[in-house]
């Protein structure tokens, strides 16, 4: 018996001398005595090539693919296919887009290179949200551009208990490590890379794990942007000046800085709050502001003068309770629990749908006491016309409209405040139907969606 090596040169020399016959059946005869390995698959799909069998050599070399993205003579076959034989410009595109993430050089003609540069006009566009999703904030823009006639979807590698809704839902890590998934991630991208033309980056994320895909999208002149949610870009010592309460997750800030500035390397817009553009402005060189957006429509209003619960019932939802400061809540409550009556609801670990059924039927909503700025959780809690406290610090009391009706508290308050609200409750209902006004005003995703829009069609 032939040892492998051997056996693979009988194969190539029949390939070499054309005889396509006897290459078939060495072939056949390698894949039942060896093991396979990746030059089957690139010898096989060269066989089947000059056999003119294109669609099972197409399918050859991608099963090949599969198993070893970055080969070169898998990646150089399929281009030839792609270019020569089913000339299909957009797989053509996508697996030079593969080949480039991959770090290969292919040496053969790039297919964006003879394409007439036109400037990307935001109403054709396909716009893509990813790659992580943050209090349903990528399902939202995206439904909110959907119903003004734009193409834009979401896309999420990181779903959650929460269970917020994507048009793609890929959970790269599940069964798989760094390695394998940042491998997924790039044939991923190569796929949206090609079909997509302007990019709404989150939280730092972007198409691929080791950000591969940001130099090829400036080449490309795609359009992108970055926006950041806190924890992905807030830096303590800087923090801490603006709110002395700040609790941060990270308190790397030589690897945050790191990171921005990578990705500002790429990406030179970006999108913030007023807080959050203290910590990248130095970085990025266009700084865009938007607010958060909710979908009105799925936030019934439910206040009235009438409290209709047996007992006054106080919602919080410790998602993060060293950040939101759940200990001060919880400490202040059980204090005020020996004078007055009422029900303290926690909510955790459940789906955004489950959660939102119990915050519907509270009285009072505590969303955190420390962040010095109201989120996602607060604004939904409005719109239901639920009273909320919500520390918000000096720094951002400038920056928010003057309307905002949010009741502010901190460690040092928080009981004396909740003391307060729980003698003179008649003062929550008015409250709550100014909170509701507030996000018609401010947050109505519809709104918020013609924001970003003009911020596209800026970048």
């Amino acid at each position: 018996m032939y040892q492998k090596d051997d056996f693979k040169l009988r194969i190539k020399n029949s390939i070499e001398e054309n005889d396509i016959n006897q290459a078939k059946i060495l072939i056949d005869k390698y894949y039942k005595d060896y093991e396979i390995d990746i030059e089957y698959f690139s010898l096989l799909g060269i066989i089947e090539i000059l056999e003119g069998n294109y669609s099972e050599a197409k399918k050859t070399i991608k099963s090949g693919l599969d198993i070893k993205p970055d080969n070169y003579d898998l990646l150089f076959n399929m281009n030839y296919l792609m270019k020569n034989i089913f000339t299909d410009i957009s797989e053509e595109k996508r697996y030079y887009i593969w080949s480039r993430l991959f770090n290969v050089n292919l040496e053969c003609e790039n297919p964006f290179m003879n394409m007439q540069k036109k400037i990307c006009d935001v109403t054709t566009s396909n716009i893509l949200h990813g790659t992580i999703e943050i209090a349903n904030q990528m399902n939202t823009l995206t439904r909110g551009l959907s119903n003004m006639g734009f193409s834009a979807k979401s896309l999420n590698y990181y779903p959650s208990y929460l269970k917020y809704k994507a048009d793609y839902e890929i959970d790269l890590y599940k069964g798989n490590d760094v390695n394998v998934a940042n491998n997924i991630s790039k044939k991923l991208a190569s796929r949206f890379i090609n079909e997509n033309d302007i990019f709404h980056f989150h939280f730092g994320t972007s198409l691929t794990l080791d950000y591969s895909d940001l130099p090829l999208l400036k080449e490309l002149q795609k359009k992108v942007v970055m926006q950041y949610w806190g924890s992905d870009v807030r830096l303590y010592s800087k923090a801490v000046k603006l709110n002395p309460y700040i609790k941060v997750k990270d308190m790397n800030e030589d690897m945050i800085k790191r990171k921005v500035e990578l990705i500002s390397k790429y990406i030179p817009d970006c999108i913030v709050d007023y807080e959050l553009a203290e910590y990248v402005k130095e970085f990025h060189d266009n700084i865009h502001y938007t607010k958060v957006a909710i979908d009105l429509e799925k936030y019934e209003y439910t206040y009235d003068d009438n409290l209709t619960n047996s007992k006054f019932m106080i919602v919080h939802a410790p998602t993060s309770p060293e950040h939101k400061g759940t200990d001060y809540i919880i400490k202040a409550l059980s204090e005020l629990n020996v004078d007055f009556d009422f029900e303290l609801k926690l909510v955790q670990g459940m789906s955004n749908e489950e959660a939102t059924k119990i915050y519907m039927k509270a009285d009072l909503i505590i969303d955190q006491i420390l962040a010095g700025s109201y989120g996602v959780f607060a604004v939904e809690s409005m719109a239901m016309g639920k009273p909320v406290i919500s520390w918000i610090s000096d720094f951002m009391k400038e920056k928010y409209p003057d309307d905002l009706p949010i009741i502010s508290a901190n460690p040092d308050n928080i009981k004396n405040t909740l003391e307060y609200i729980l003698k003179n409750k008649d003062i929550l209902a008015e409250i709550g139907h100014k909170g509701r006004l507030y996000v018609e005003k401010y947050h109505d995703m519809n709104k918020i969606s013609k924001n970003m829009v003009d911020i596209y069609k800026k970048i």
